[in-house]
């Protein structure tokens, strides 16, 4: 993973469709001449998560899509560099062959064929660079069930994989990130064009996609010489059939619940485009840490906003992210660490990198052994249900989304 750390030229030879240091390319520009975009077939409603039971949350609240990831750390847990290039594999399929048969594909067969004999659609990640789920660095039927898929998405959150990175959920994590890989534009670039063609090659009918991750003030990642999260959909729009992106703008802050920001930002990407078709792939609001001041009745209100200023500004899916979770966390969470959040929460929306960098060196070891679990302690309460099992109030609002679809 390790990569050279880019300069603002390096970054800007990338395209000409780069906008760096503009909050946003404008509407259509660099869009090519002759692009047909494609359609989707149907409003893709669905579920971003997908526990043991998700199948049946997907039924009750009418969701057709569930989205699992495929982790490909359970086909092979540890990699051997072989210095093959793709141009190599490319050209010799009996390569890709000989390694599929020595495989053992079965767990991902099981787990896509149960989704399909449910009624429901996979869109599974293919791509997911997160540190657990890849492995340890130390021309074949592949659809022998008779089901193909038809959207994929190659990677999760590409375009902030340096701050997730820094947030220990990538390797190199915290602050080894700054001089690895995910410094590197064109690398990821490379990334996301390999994953495209593995898929294309294997099914050049099938879609792909890849969801942006829009949380970050785009200044933070002009600080670090990287595209912002618009600057990153101009760049990579092409290198996808479907754009998707993610939101969520009350991670850090409970109050006031802001679902209509998700619209927003839906209306926004659609400008960027070229025309492709716009699904939001992940977004929630949770229940809790009740001290961070979340709750049921606020992430009812969200879900529903959310959704409904999506679908106006003419998204083609919504996926909710939390189906069941675990309703707990670890951290203790006191008045200092709710006031620590609070000025991540500026840092992150005024795009102070220069404020963010100071606090976190001169607060390191707190950073690190503390206030990151705070604020990841929000992961534990996207669910729709209750740790007893009871419902919550944004199941209810999950069914009527459901029943009011076509």
């Amino acid at each position: 993973m390790d990569g050279k750390r880019p300069g603002a030229l390096a970054a800007l030879a990338l395209s000409g469709l780069l906008c760096l240091g503009s909050p946003i390319c404008g509407p259509g520009a660099g869009c090519p001449d002759d692009f047909q975009p494609v359609v989707l077939p149907e409003f893709l409603f669905g579920l971003s998560q997908t526990p043991a039971d998700a199948a049946a949350i997907a039924h009750e609240v009418g969701a057709r899509y569930l989205r699992p990831t495929l982790s490909w750390r359970v086909i092979e847990p540890t990699v051997q560099p072989t210095g093959q290039t793709v141009d190599t594999l490319r050209a010799n399929p009996a390569l890709v062959a000989q390694f599929a048969a020595s495989r053992d594909w079965s767990s991902f067969d099981q787990r896509l064929g149960d989704i399909v004999a449910e009624g429901l659609v996979p869109i599974p990640i293919v791509g997911h660079g997160y540190t657990g789920t890849l492995p340890l660095r130390d021309g074949v039927d592949d659809a022998p069930a008779g089901f193909r898929i038809a959207l994929w998405q190659t990677e999760n959150e590409l375009n902030q994989a340096f701050f997730t990175a820094i947030f220990g959920w990538r390797h190199p994590a915290f602050f080894a990130a700054l001089n690895s890989a995910w410094m590197d534009p064109a690398y990821m670039t490379r990334l996301l064009q390999t994953l495209r063609l593995a898929v294309k090659d294997a099914d050049p009918t099938a879609l792909t996609t890849m969801n942006f991750h829009t949380d970050v003030h785009p200044g933070l990642n002009h600080y670090f010489r990287l595209p912002g999260w618009q600057d990153s959909i101009v760049l990579w729009r092409m290198e996808m059939d479907v754009v998707s992106f993610d939101s969520y703008p009350n991670y850090y802050r409970s109050s006031p619940p802001a679902g209509a920001v998700v619209g927003a930002r839906a209306r926004e990407v659609a400008t960027l485009t070229c025309g492709h078709p716009v699904v939001v792939m992940e977004t929630g609001y949770p229940s809790g840490p009740p001290e961070g001041g979340f709750d049921e009745a606020k992430q009812a209100t969200f879900t529903r906003d959310a959704f409904e200023s999506s679908v106006a500004a003419g998204v083609r899916g919504f996926l909710l992210f939390g189906a069941r979770t675990s309703e707990s966390h670890a951290a203790t969470i006191t008045p200092e660490d709710l006031a620590a959040l609070e000025l991540l929460a500026g840092f992150f929306e005024s795009g102070d990198a220069v404020g963010l960098l100071r606090y976190a060196f001169e607060n390191l070891a707190y950073v690190q052994e503390h206030l990151v679990g705070v604020v990841q302690a929000v992961e534990g309460y996207w669910g729709l249900y209750r740790a007893d099992g009871s419902e919550k109030p944004s199941l209810q609002a999950m069914r009527e989304i459901g029943q009011q679809l076509p």
